[in-house]
């Protein structure tokens, strides 16, 4: 009997240091009633949290409960035992209030308790606030709670209604974050309008001067292959224009898979030396050994670093050199990145522009749309990343791909190595 009441004591016990790190609020919840249930073979049991839009607690979770059996999935402000355990958070044992010498508030309570299928019933507290009710049914042959029971229920409440918190507050955080890329785009698009119209406005410019032109010179062999000329150019400019601008206005959700970025990497410059011998620049590879795969999508990140590399050849007056590199470094203990680094010996860009090159149709190129490296922002941006850039005129421009690893699993985090290095990323 006693090594049984230590094994349920250190379950719940290590149940309670795992909730710390639980920011799902869904995997918590349903970890908590679960973990409860077996540890003390409850039969039936229920949680619920309150629900500011709704000012009300709904039910999140259940185990050994069908919908028919449960009288209430929303426990309103008037609830007997919503009204209780706000005014007075206390641990409630349906048997002791259902006892004769209690009153008719205490009926009420055991009354309500009936109604979800409890035999106990835990507030959850936060900030002296109820957030949550734990309802737990029976013990497996109708064995009673234990005062030990209850003092090792409370405490595991209390950690809960600390993790649930935490668990809500990572979801606001990542709502905000939401909000903030939507404003972003919104703000974004609204800069679209303006550029956009100026650089259509060009090539047409151009098509209908030579339109115009072209009832009283069409006789001229000379003029009439100048206009197709200028008309294909103009028309492909428009073309690759609006290409560009529905790969940067649509919403779009990375399809990730796991994949070796040092692979991804080595595609790319393979494609590019050919034009890079062409230039006379050398490209050089310093790829990190060991890098774990990470979660991305692969098209997407290939055509960021098509777009950087290319970019890096661009910059280079005469012969240079293009490095690509790649390492795994970490901002802090939770936030590890795996980091692509192209660096090239080009023109570099002065300080002024630097601020300015994710903005939609800013371009110090000629023929250049002015969506590219805002396109690769917004790809990056999408996985979680984030780009960096260096940049000296005339020594040479670098950027920094950093993409986030993705918290592995359990077994992953064992086997995974520890990363020691404390860097920006930059």
């Amino acid at each position: 009997m006693f090594k049984k009441r230590y094994d349920y004591r250190e379950t719940l016990l290590r149940s309670s240091r795992d909730m710390v790190s639980m920011v799902d609020l869904e995997t918590l919840s349903n970890n908590l009633v679960r973990t409860v249930s077996t540890a003390l073979g409850i039969e039936k049991a229920s949680l619920f949290l309150f629900e500011e839009i709704k000012e009300s607690l709904s039910l999140k979770t259940s185990i050994g409960l069908r919908s028919d059996q449960l009288k209430k999935s929303v426990l309103l402000r008037d609830d007997p035992l919503v009204q209780r355990l706000t005014k007075k958070p206390e641990t409630f044992v349906r048997e002791e209030l259902g006892m004769a010498h209690h009153g008719q508030e205490e009926k009420n309570l055991a009354e309500a308790m009936g109604q979800l299928e409890a035999e106990v019933t835990l507030p959850l507290m936060s900030k002296e606030k109820l957030i949550g009710i734990l309802n737990l049914g029976h013990k497996e042959g109708r064995e009673m709670y234990s005062h030990e029971d209850l003092e090792v229920l409370s405490a595991l409440t209390n950690q809960a209604a600390i993790a649930i918190e935490n668990a809500r507050l990572y979801e606001n955080l990542k709502q905000s974050q939401s909000i903030i890329r939507r404003a972003d785009r919104l703000s974004s698009l609204g800069m679209l309008t303006a550029g956009l119209a100026h650089e259509i406005r060009n090539p047409l410019v151009a098509i209908r001067t030579f339109t115009q032109l072209l009832p009283e010179r069409y006789q001229e062999a000379e003029f009439r292959n100048s206009f197709q000329a200028v008309a294909l150019k103009e028309v492909d400019r428009i073309c690759s224009l609006i290409n560009d601008l529905l790969n940067f206005a649509r919403p779009s959700t990375p399809n990730v898979s796991a994949e070796d970025i040092n692979e991804i990497v080595e595609s790319i410059v393979r494609i590019l030396e050919t034009e890079a011998k062409e230039k006379e620049v050398q490209i050089y590879r310093r790829l990190a050994t060991g890098l774990p795969k990470i979660f991305i999508d692969k098209e997407q990140i290939k055509q960021v670093s098509m777009n950087l590399i290319l970019n890096a050849l661009q910059s280079i007056e005469g012969r240079g050199v293009v490095e690509v590199s790649t390492r795994l470094f970490a901002k802090n203990h939770f936030e590890q990145y795996i980091q692509i680094g192209i660096r090239d010996s080009g023109v570099g860009i002065p300080e002024r522009d630097v601020e300015n090159i994710f903005t939609p149709f800013f371009t110090t190129k000629k023929d250049g749309s002015g969506l590219g490296l805002s396109i690769s922002h917004q790809m990056v941006q999408e996985h979680g990343g984030y780009i960096v850039v260096e940049s000296q005129v005339g020594r040479g421009t670098t950027f920094f791909i950093n993409l986030p690893i993705r918290p592995p699993s359990q077994q992953e985090a064992k086997d995974r190595p520890q990363v020691h290095e404390e860097d920006s990323g930059r």
